[in-house]
């Protein structure tokens, strides 16, 4: 019975078509066309012309669902389509139209007409085998299942340049002592001990693999049109951009010199994109949840949804690694995350302005700008030697890589760039004979390529000082010695501003709009306020919703244990 199947996924030719309706329908070969109109269907669903026109007739004109026409004696694959995706009762049906098992004549017909079997609630899709990325994807899908919902969970098997397993360092040997096939393995299993729906990864056809492959060959040697290459209308190029800034460490990597890992990221992105959309065809669901969708792995499957008008959610980690988020936008929207916040406050409890506070506070004392280490080399109360009566300005560089190539989910107000900001700074202040500016540059800046660390270390002009990110200068220290606090999306802007300094905003922020910096809205403006020796700080309190947002926000796990950030056990299996 499977001799006549159409692998290829395209539809199944008009032979295929008579031999499926011979097996299913007792023998008797309607001629092609009569499909429906042998049982005098007019102004028909979609659904059934869908089928009328596979078996090579007319497509009719849309109407009412077939129990607004009364249709009586049908086919069963008018009567399972309208029971399933219409929830109209089952019409009367003649056992002769059921000359094989039910469940197989669903499972030809599904298969090879594309029809969905059912409505699927949820769909999980993870392409991370990466013990936190796999202990989330589980946790969703778990905790749907257990609240009644149909849910789905689908591994895609692609080859995943952004996954550790795929990542050619050494250092990341030690995620793991068993394989990434063996963890995915075990989360499927225990995933099924508690009803969710594991799938089997799709099938990618000749015909679709080929289109990957001219994709792939065909891609611009320019970054700038490399962001904007698309593929089937998805913007794939721009997130191979994201993971290649990622990878590289570098803001502006010359696809020349990586050229065989912008094609690898480009056919895993073409392949999930792919593999998201058959699902989607297949299993019909009503929601698709992934990781946060700027990534080459990733962006695929949201951009599948996108076309196929599927509601998504993000999932992203939490205030810290006990704890993982869900958003309805991008993550990287700012727009949607200071709606996010503001949201988070007001359904805060009455303990949320103690939890603002104490954000700042646990900051200041240990966790730097970023992360523990990034300050652990600074030397507590540090500040640059005198540099005359000067107005001190200080600039805070912010590590942009993350937001680099995510298109305009975060807007520039007044320049294009953190390095066009800097340099309009520098050459301002070379004019003013009472402000001096003082760039401490991030430090993460040691993480990243030559060229971005060569860049920041080559400023100079006159009234500048740049102080380098391996620099024992304190950070928060260089906050109080600030007479005015500059940023361009920088976390330290609304730390500045809630230590009392004024704040300056350059560019998109999560905390714009709070009221807690100045936000300027043209370069004249910007050194309007620079210029003003008593501009005020504003109220601190504005600072508390951003504060009690970045100490709270999560939900906290059940199923996944987490030990650290990088392993955990899922269900009380371990999984490295």
């Amino acid at each position: 019975m499977t001799s006549f199947l159409n692998r290829s996924g395209e539809l199944p030719t008009l032979h295929q078509l008579h031999e499926l309706n011979r097996l299913i329908f007792g023998g008797q070969c309607l001629p092609t066309g009569l499909a429906t109109k042998s049982i005098g269907l007019v102004n028909c669903p979609p659904y059934i012309n869908y089928i009328n026109y596979s078996f090579g007739g007319q497509c009719l004109g849309t109407g009412l669902a077939t129990q607004s026409i009364g249709l009586v004696n049908c086919p069963p694959y008018i009567n399972y389509i309208n029971y399933i995706n219409y929830s109209c009762s089952l019409f009367p049906v003649p056992c002769s139209l059921f000359p094989v098992p039910c469940s197989l004549f669903l499972s030809i017909l599904c298969s090879h007409l594309k029809y969905k079997r059912y409505r699927m609630d949820l769909l999980v899709i993870e392409s991370f085998a990466f013990t936190p990325r796999l202990g989330t994807a589980g946790e969703i899908a778990i905790n749907a299942a257990v609240a009644g919902k149909n849910t789905g969970f689908s591994f895609l098997h692609v080859e995943n340049p952004d996954d550790i397993r795929f990542l050619p360092n050494r250092r990341f040997q030690k995620f793991g002592k068993r394989s990434w096939t063996h963890k995915v393995s075990k989360v499927e299993s225990l995933l099924r001990n508690y009803g969710v729906t594991t799938l089997p990864d799709e099938f990618l056809s000749e015909k679709t693999r080929l289109q990957i492959q001219d994709y792939v060959q065909n891609a611009p040697d320019r970054l700038s049109e490399l962001k904007a290459y698309k593929y089937k209308d998805a913007a794939l190029g721009l997130a191979t951009v994201s993971s290649l800034i990622w990878q590289t460490g570098s803001l502006h990597p010359d696809p020349d010199d990586y050229y065989p890992l912008i094609q690898r990221l480009l056919g895993c992105s073409a392949s999930v994109y792919e593999k998201a959309r058959a699902l989607i065809l297949k299993y019909n669901p009503q929601k698709i949840i992934a990781f946060n969708g700027r990534l080459a792995s990733v962006k695929g499957i949201f951009e599948a949804a996108k076309q196929l008008d599927v509601e998504v959610q993000y999932y992203e980690k939490g205030a810290n690694y006990m704890k993982y988020e869900l958003f309805d936008q991008p993550p990287h929207d700012f727009a949607y995350m200071r709606e996010h916040i503001q949201t988070y406050w007001q359904q805060a409890g009455i303990d949320r302005e103690e939890l603002g506070h104490t954000f700042y506070k646990n900051r200041r004392q240990g966790e730097g700008i970023g992360s523990t280490t990034f300050t652990s080399e600074q030397q507590k109360g540090l500040v640059p030697g005198q540099t005359g009566n000067h107005r001190q300005i200080v600039y805070y560089s912010a590590s942009d890589d993350e937001y680099a190539a995510i298109g305009d989910l975060v807007k520039h107000p007044i320049f294009k760039n953190q390095r066009e900001a800097v340099k309009s700074l520098i050459s301002w202040i070379s004019n003013q004979m009472d402000c001096y500016l003082t760039i401490r540059v991030h430090p993460h800046l040691n993480k990243k390529s030559l060229e971005d660390r060569n860049w920041w270390n080559s400023l100079t002009g006159k009234n500048v000082q740049v102080i380098p990110p391996d620099s024992k200068v304190d950070s928060y220290a260089l906050i109080d010695w600030a007479d005015v606090v500059v940023t361009y999306n920088s976390t330290i802007g609304v730390e500045a501003a809630y230590w009392g300094k004024p704040s300056v905003l350059l560019g998109d922020s999560k905390y714009s709009g709070l009221g807690c910096v100045y936000q300027p809205r043209s370069e004249a403006e910007v050194y309007t306020l620079l210029e003003n020796d008593s501009l005020a700080p504003l109220p601190q309190e504005t600072c508390l919703p951003y504060g009690y947002y970045s100490l709270s926000r999560g939900i906290k796990y059940n199923y996944y244990n987490p030990h650290n950030s990088l392993f955990g056990d899922f269900v009380g299996q371990a999984l490295d």
